[in-house]
């Protein structure tokens, strides 16, 4: 810099703001004024000025007083100490007082620039500027000059002094404008920069008004970049234009094109139309088309990008003036553009974002194609396709629901109440494009969690026993079936296998078990490539919002924005499930009981199938081979008929929890059994829905186990129990009838089966069944009763592949030959009636 800077040029790149003591009288003003304009830097070798810049960077100065000829300027030091430095002005120079190294002459360079900026400042003032075109009259306030210093006479210029001529533009970051100088002929020269006129070519006044520009910027919000002066914040560009321009051109030369008059007129709001237009691509696809325009005037789209990137609302565009954009619009466009990384194609967005982007479809124009995509969307024509008749009427239009989402390139949701078949229903799926495909060569997948694969298997074999069903992990071929079942834990360790396939359809089953979207299981399940996704689960969609988001971004990605914005909804909007609800109604489906309460029986009586544990199994194996020894050895002995007996209730013990057994107990148990974690995942989502449950058991210590683990799922407050040992069995039913919430009863057989009403039970699980069925249905009359509203689900729940399964086939089937082997059972002294009876059950 030195010499060969202008003054205010080098203050103005250094851009610091100081906090120095100022003592000064106004009435010195001008004559201070006329001395800083002048050259002072030629009086400093180039390592003074540089070690002085940075005193005056880091407001070493603490104090600055200027009183006659006299400046006396204080600093404080890094190392603590406080010198001072004295600058006497003596006609067009100046003598320093205190000493000449260069710390004294660095301290001199920081109190000129010190100096430069007091002035700078005061010159910004309205009363300044009066004061200074007439220097008789003092600023108000202040006292009047009556001897000011005499300034030494100084021989007339040589030449006429230049105009500082200011040259405004509209950029896109701000209002801007550079400074020249303007000859009396008419040449220009620059005032700021390298090329500049040199401080020594200056004359007095010329140097004055690149002081009075610093402080007049500086106060405006100008900031200097080493190339422009610019205003960049844009609600002071208007007021500074029209208001405090006009003032400036009482000093320095004024220029502006017609892009600062649109400046003038303030901010101009954006009207932003958005078009949707079909892609070239896949059917499933569409793009959309921008159409900004202010006034009426079309914007190109080339200017969208700009006008929303960054932060704030208002943008200037120079054609067209400082435009606002609304919150809304730059939502909608920064998710319109997002969701293209979730398109079928790089760049396309996939055709159910449509029904799912902010403020969308009020804004959105459609092509008549896309128009009437939506309306046979939303309102779906009477479907004629033929499924099986034991589908209600509701599950029927479940089915077609989903087919007709399926059609439109979208995915569904199921998310009826328990028990009302959405197994069956996505069973029904299966089939249906099962035999709509070539030579039935499509591949289906369930996900589901394990204690869960005996329900879809035997659903499956029931309704649908042309659908050959494969259980993923299991020995033998699975990928020989036409629907895969497979665990959670199985999709990942198998995920290598089955991300390499092509699924016509995929179902996740209890899809909530997906809610963490970083865990191994949820990518796993993000590998699936599938033609068609259907999600099961029966937790209201509210419950959890992050739960559905993971869901749906398996389902169809994009639809509910990214993790962080949806993470931020949830947290910070009290409207968020609302919000939510939403975006998702058009792909999520749930039906409550009493929605569908005409085309249900009284009571829905379902047999639900339970995994065994491995130690379950073990122990199972080992009681069955005694049992059917026993059963060779000593059915003719009346002491060995009783010992078969035993082992019968050891086998109805084995398969309900290996803890029950007396040899193994809840320490020796290694892990819980399948009927318990069967139990406990609907438990916990009943009671989370508000409903009232049941479960029965004639095992005492079932009932030990189901309560001890329901603690970690559902508040104890809302667990009741109704054993023999009960003394006061009217509390316990009281509270349960009573109670607002969703709560649970634990209830043994021979306890709840007299002498008690429950008919606010909404979901009765008969933990072990027998052969007994007047027990079992005394038991589900305590919650039957007259008085009773609405309809209750039963849950048989049955270890499959045990005598469970066997005595509930011939419940059903048999119901002849079970009274007869039920007799025969007991009477353990007719030899051949128990010896046919245990074979038949044992098989």
């Amino acid at each position: 810099m030195g010499g060969s800077r202008p003054l205010r040029g080098d203050l103005a790149a250094m851009a610091v703001e100081h906090a120095a003591r100022r003592i000064y009288r106004r009435s010195e003003l001008p004559l201070w004024l006329r001395r800083a304009a002048r050259d002072w830097q030629k009086f400093f070798r180039p390592e003074e000025l540089e070690y002085g810049r940075k005193l005056y960077k880091e407001c070493a100065i603490r104090d600055i007083e200027l009183h006659g000829a006299e400046a006396l300027a204080r600093a404080r030091l890094e190392d603590g100490s406080e010198p001072f430095c004295v600058l006497d002005f003596e006609g067009d120079s100046y003598v320093r007082r205190g000493g000449g190294d260069l710390e004294q002459a660095a301290l001199c360079v920081a109190a000129f620039y010190e100096i430069d900026e007091l002035i700078g400042d005061l010159a910004a003032s309205d009363e300044f500027l009066d004061f200074d075109a007439d220097s008789s009259k003092p600023p108000e306030g202040g006292e009047t000059p009556e001897e000011l210093p005499a300034e030494p006479e100084v021989a007339a210029p040589a030449r006429e002094p230049m105009a500082l001529e200011l040259a405004f533009a509209s950029r896109r970051r701000g209002l801007v404008f550079s400074t020249r100088w303007r000859t009396p002929s008419g040449a220009r020269r620059s005032a700021y920069g390298d090329k500049c006129v040199q401080i020594s070519e200056l004359l007095p006044p010329e140097r004055e008004k690149l002081l009075m520009l610093a402080g007049l910027a500086r106060k405006a919000g100008f900031k200097y970049d080493g190339e422009f002066h610019t205003l960049s914040e844009l609600s002071k560009i208007p007021p500074f234009l029209n208001n405090v321009l006009p003032k400036w051109g009482a000093h320095f030369a004024i220029a502006s094109d017609a892009r600062v008059e649109l400046l003038k007129g303030g901010e101009r709001r954006l009207a932003l139309t958005p078009e949707a237009v079909e892609s070239g691509g896949s059917a499933g696809d569409f793009d959309v088309k921008w159409l900004p325009s202010v006034g009426g005037r079309a914007i190109e789209p080339s200017e969208l990008p700009k006008l929303i990137g960054g932060a704030g609302s208002l943008r200037i565009i120079p054609e067209y003036g400082i435009l606002r954009v609304s919150g809304g619009d730059t939502a909608l466009v920064r998710d319109v553009e997002r969701s293209r990384e979730f398109g079928f194609e790089r760049g396309k967005i996939p055709r159910y974002m449509l029904l799912s982007l902010a403020d969308f479809g009020a804004k959105l124009k459609l092509t008549p194609r896309l128009a009437q995509w939506k309306k046979s969307l939303e309102n779906p024509p009477e479907a004629s396709a033929e499924l099986p008749g034991f589908l209600r009427n509701y599950q029927k239009s479940g089915v077609l629901w989903a087919m007709n989402l399926f059609g439109h390139s979208c995915n569904a949701m199921i998310a009826d109440e328990m028990g009302l078949g959405k197994t069956v229903q996505t069973l029904s799926l299966v089939d249906r494009y099962l035999s709509a495909s070539p030579a039935g060569k499509a591949k289906f997948l369930v996900v589901c969690p394990a204690s869960v694969i005996p329900v879809w298997a035997a659903e499956a074999q029931k309704f649908f026993p042309n659908v050959k069903t494969g259980v993923v992990g299991a020995k033998g071929g699975f990928a020989e079936a036409d629907l895969w079942i497979s665990s959670y834990t199985q999709l990942r360790r198998n995920r290598a296998k089955i991300e390499k396939m092509r699924f016509e359809l995929a179902a996740l089953d209890e899809a909530q078990f997906i809610k963490n979207p970083d865990a191994k299981t949820t990518l796993a399940c993000m590998a699936i490539s599938a033609r068609r996704k259907i999600a099961l689960t029966g937790t209201p969609v509210e419950n959890r919002l992050m739960d559905i988001w993971t869901a749906f971004r398996w389902l169809m990605p994009g639809l509910l924005g990214t993790r962080a914005n949806f993470e931020r909804l949830s947290r910070g909007e009290s409207g968020a499930v609302d919000a939510v609800r939403r975006q998702i109604s058009p792909f999520v489906l749930r039906r409550m009981k009493s929605e569908v309460a005409a085309e249900l029986p009284e009571k829905v009586q379902v047999d639900l199938y339970c995994p065994m544990s491995e130690q379950q199994k073990s122990e199972y194996a080992k009681l069955l081979a005694r049992a059917r020894g026993e059963l060779e050895s000593s059915a003719d002995d009346a002491r060995g008929r009783l010992t078969i007996l035993s082992l019968l209730t050891r086998l109805r013990q084995a398969a309900c929890d290996a803890a029950l057994l007396p040899w193994i107990g809840p320490e020796g148990a290694s892990e819980p059994g399948g009927k318990l974690s069967v139990l406990l995942d609907r438990v916990e989502e009943l009671c989370g829905a508000g409903k009232k449950v049941l479960v029965f058991s004639q095992f005492a210590k079932f009932l030990d186990l189901a309560k001890s683990a329901l603690k970690t799922r559902v508040d104890e407050a809302d667990i009741y129990t109704l054993t023999g040992s009960t003394r006061d069995r009217a509390a316990p039913v009281g509270s349960f009838q009573s109670s607002g919430r969703g709560c649970v009863m634990l209830v043994s057989l021979r306890a709840g089966g007299t002498g008690i009403t429950l008919s606010e039970a909404d979901y009765i699980f008969l933990a072990d069944p027998w052969w007994n069925p007047a027990v079992e249905e005394q038991a589900i009359d305590r919650a039957h009763r007259i008085g009773r509203r609405g309809d209750v689900f039963v849950y048989r729940m049955i270890a499959g592949g045990t005598v469970e399964e066997r005595v509930r086939n011939l419940q059903a089937r048999k119901r002849k030959l079970f009274d007869d082997l039920v007799g025969g059972l007991r009477d353990v002294s007719n030899r051949e009636k128990f010896a046919q009876t245990i074979a038949e059950i044992l098989k």
